[in-house]
């Protein structure tokens, strides 16, 4: 079965042009790189889910049920921060930090795949200069994230059925009981990676130096517009980082 990010809606994220939803996610994972206090981060989170809702038309459980994936590393940043640092709410804080940064990461990356088709996506990272054969890389890399995703869910499913408590026991047995989840997903994988090999040498992939397409896509005014707010908003968070020093605790004191 093929699972897929992009959701079918009328909305204003749809309707930009690939290569500015592509540098727009860039210059918001760089964005909230520049931040580490939850003071800031928090906010720009927030501000992330609500922009998916009004400009996207996606819903907010929507896009919280993709993050579900990264509950885990969430939890264990949150455990290891006040561990390793000290005072230890301090620590805790930084933990927060972290996790909404990873969180943030997921969340403008999903809203991307789930306001963008591939082969728009493909588009747009060749007209931004990315050779094509690394553009469709990155794309089907980003295609299979939920196909993957939808494979695991069907075998702890079926492996659920037949009595396995993936639930119940500690960490060390929680962590055995995955070896029947990773051995068919591993095998599925490869045999997916096989099929797709044989599609695109069966579409001669690769024969031709110079490539052309059947669709094309065309910079509007609202592209530009939106892309030099995108840059201006940056460039502003930028000033407000290294100049005042604005969101950012300091973390290792000499």
């Amino acid at each position: 079965m093929i699972y897929q990010f992009y959701v079918e809606r009328k909305s204003f994220l749809h309707s930009l042009d690939p290569r500015v939803k592509i540098i727009a996610t860039l210059l918001g994972i760089a964005s909230l790189m520049l931040f580490n206090d939850p003071k800031v981060l928090v906010p720009m989170f927030f501000l992330l889910l609500f922009s998916g809702r009004l400009l996207g038309r996606l819903g907010i459980g929507e896009q919280l049920r993709l993050l579900k994936p990264l509950a885990f590393l969430v939890i264990l940043t949150l455990f290891l921060w006040p561990l390793i640092y000290k005072p230890r709410l301090v620590g805790l804080l930084l933990g927060v930090s972290f996790s909404l940064r990873l969180l943030g990461f997921g969340l403008i990356t999903f809203q991307l795949l789930m306001t963008t088709r591939q082969r728009e996506l493909v588009l747009g990272f060749v007209k931004l200069g990315v050779p094509y054969e690394i553009g469709l890389t990155l794309t089907i890399a980003l295609r299979y994230i939920p196909t993957l995703y939808g494979m695991a869910n069907t075998i702890m499913d079926a492996q659920r059925s037949r009595g396995l408590e993936l639930d119940r026991g500690n960490i060390l047995s929680r962590i055995r009981k995955t070896v029947p989840i990773l051995i068919p997903l591993i095998v599925a994988s490869l045999k997916t990676a096989h099929e797709l090999s044989i599609a695109l040498e069966s579409r001669a992939f690769g024969a031709g130096k110079k490539r052309t397409f059947y669709r094309d896509i065309e910079m509007r005014k609202k592209d530009y517009v939106v892309l030099s707010t995108v840059v201006l908003a940056f460039a502003l968070l930028l000033y407000l980082r290294f100049v005042h020093g604005f969101g950012h605790i300091l973390i290792y004191r000499q």
